[in-house]
C-alpha cells in the first residue's frame, strides 16, 4: 500500500446483527474505528491450528479468494468489524513466518511486512527483541511454552509388579524389623541366670521370626519366657497386618497395564542418542539455540548440525506426528499450541491417544500479530487485541478450533484391565524362585563338602 489509512476514536453504536463469535459488549465500548473502510492486506499462513482454503468469490477476476479457517482468521474477522476495515490475505512465497538472512533481507510474511507489501501479518508471532529492532508488535494474545511431543508407549504387563504393592522404604523396613526382632530375641537371654542359656532355643527363637514372616507355623513355645511371647505375638501381628494389605494391593495390581512415556523432559530427549529431534524451520528459537553458551540449549545447538536434528515446516509437521512419531524414532519439540490440534485431529481418526506433552516446559513465550514499524494501525489493532483477551475469545476458539481438543489432555499412566493372567504377569516370581533354588543346590553341597572335609 502507498501509505496508512487514518482513523478516528469514535463511540461505536449498537450492530443490527449479533454476530456469533464475539460478546455484544466487547462491540459497544468505547474504541478506535476507522472513520472509512478502508481496504488492508494482511499475510498469513497456514500452520496446525489454521487451515488454508480457497473459497468461491464473483467479486475478484480469478472467482477463487484465498481465507483461512482457525482462531487466527476469527481474529482478523473480529478486527475487521470492530475496527470498520476490509481486507484481503496475501501469502509468503517462502510460505513461513520469516527469518532474517546474511544480506539483511526478510524471507516471509515478516519479509512483507518489512517492504510494506502487507499492512500487518495474522501470525501469531513469538515476540523476540531481534525482531522487535525491524517491526511492531501488537499487544500480545496469547502465551507459548516448548515441550517435547512424543508417542506414548503401548500398555504392558510389568513381571515384577509383585514388588510394587510395597514401596522400597516398605520392604526396607521389613527387613530392618526383622533383624531388629532376631536381635533382641538373642541379646535378652543373655540377661538371664546362665543356667537358663541354651542353643536350640535361640536358635528356634530365630527361625521362628522368619516363618511368621513367610507365614508358617511356630514351634512349641512350652517353658517360653512372656517376653519371648509377647514379643513373638507383636511380630505375628504386624506381619498379619502387613500381609493382608500385601495381598489386596497385589491382586490390584495384576490388573494393572503400564504405558510408557519415556521423554518428559529435553534432557531425557538429549540423552538418549537414539531418538531424533524434530524442529520447525527458521522458527523465532533457532538463532537463540545456535547462540546461546551454556546449558541444555546449548547442547540442542550442537545437535543441529547431525542426523539426530530434523527441520521441519508447518504442513510437515502432521506427517512427521504420524509417521516419525508414532514409530518411535523421534520427538519434535517445538511451542504446545501446535500439538493441541495435531493430537485432537489424530484422536478423531484412531479414536486412541497416542501421544502426550513432556512434563516440563521451556522459553515461555507471548504471542501477538506484527505490523510495519512505526505503523498508525497498531493502537488499533492494539485495541482489538486487548478485548480479545479480556472478554477471553481468543482462548476459547483455541480450545474449540478442533474437536476432541480436550479428549487426550489427562490420559493416565496406567490403565486397567479385565483378562486371563499370563506368565508375562508372574515370569517376574518364577526368576525369584529359580535362583532361590539354585542358592538352596549350593548351600546343600557347600554343606555336604565341608561336612566331608572335616570329617576326615
Amino acid at each position: 500500500m502507498s501509505g496508512h489509512p487514518s482513523y478516528t476514536s469514535l463511540q461505536a453504536t449498537t450492530p443490527t446483527r449479533r454476530h456469533p463469535l464475539w460478546p455484544r459488549r466487547a462491540l459497544t465500548s468505547p474504541e478506535i474505528r476507522f472513520s472509512h473502510r478502508p481496504h488492508l492486506i494482511m499475510t498469513a499462513e497456514a500452520f496446525p491450528t489454521q487451515v488454508a482454503v480457497m473459497v468461491d468469490d464473483p467479486t475478484v477476476p480469478e472467482g477463487k479468494r484465498l481465507t483461512f479457517q482457525g482462531p487466527m482468521n476469527n481474529v482478523a474477522e473480529f478486527l475487521s468489524r470492530k475496527l470498520n476495515f476490509s481486507y484481503t490475505y496475501k501469502r509468503s512465497p517462502n510460505r513461513n513466518w520469516g527469518t532474517r538472512q546474511k544480506d539483511g533481507t526478510w524471507t516471509g510474511m515478516l519479509g512483507l511486512v518489512m517492504r510494506e507489501e502487507a499492512d500487518f501479518a495474522l501470525g501469531p508471532f513469538v515476540m523476540t527483541h531481534n525482531r522487535n529492532k525491524w517491526i511492531d508488535y501488537t499487544f500480545s494474545i496469547f502465551y507459548t511454552e516448548y515441550t517435547v511431543f512424543a508417542a506414548r508407549g503401548r500398555p504392558k504387563v510389568d513381571p515384577w509388579g509383585f514388588l510394587q504393592p510395597l514401596s522400597p522404604l516398605v520392604w526396607a523396613a521389613v527387613v530392618t524389623a526383622l533383624l531388629a526382632v532376631i536381635t533382641v530375641m538373642l541379646l535378652l537371654p543373655s540377661c538371664l541366670p546362665t543356667h537358663t542359656h541354651h542353643k536350640a532355643r535361640r536358635e528356634t527363637n530365630i527361625f521362628n521370626c522368619v516363618r511368621v514372616l513367610l507365614q508358617e507355623d511356630v514351634t512349641k513355645t512350652i517353658g517360653w519366657w512372656w517376653w519371648e511371647r509377647v514379643l513373638l505375638g507383636v511380630w505375628m501381628l504386624t506381619m498379619v497386618v502387613l500381609t493382608q494389605s500385601y495381598t489386596g494391593n497385589l491382586m490390584s495390581l495384576l490388573a494393572v497395564r503400564h504405558i510408557d512415556q519415556p521423554y518428559e523432559t529435553l534432557r531425557d530427549v538429549l540423552d538418549d542418542t537414539d531418538v531424533g529431534i524434530i524442529l520447525v524451520a527458521d522458527s523465532a528459537s533457532i538463532p537463540y539455540f545456535q547462540a546461546v553458551e551454556s546449558g541444555i540449549f546449548r547442547e540442542l545447538g550442537d545437535l543441529l548440525d547431525t542426523e539426530r536434528v530434523t527441520f521441519n515446516t508447518f504442513s510437515e509437521l502432521p506427517a512427521s506426528m504420524g509417521k516419525l512419531v508414532r514409530a518411535g524414532t523421534h520427538v519434535i519439540f517445538d511451542v504446545d499450541i501446535n500439538f493441541w490440534n495435531m493430537r485432537a485431529e489424530d484422536f478423531s481418526v484412531t479414536g486412541k491417544c497416542d501421544f502426550y506433552l513432556g512434563r516440563d516446559t521451556y522459553l515461555p513465550y507471548p504471542l501477538a500479530m506484527v505490523a510495519q514499524k512505526n505503523s498508525p494501525l497498531t493502537p488499533a489493532i492494539d485495541e482489538g487485541c486487548r478485548a480479545l483477551v479480556e472478554f477471553g475469545l481468543y482462548d476459547r476458539w483455541m480450545r474449540f478450533s478442533q474437536a476432541n481438543t480436550s479428549s487426550c489432555l489427562n490420559t493416565p499412566r496406567t490403565i486397567t484391565v479385565t483378562t486371563v493372567l499370563s506368565l508375562n504377569n508372574f515370569w517376574g516370581m518364577f526368576v525369584v524362585f529359580g535362583l532361590g533354588c539354585v542358592i538352596g543346590v549350593l548351600v546343600f553341597v557347600l554343606e555336604n563338602t565341608v561336612t566331608y572335609v572335616f570329617s576326615k
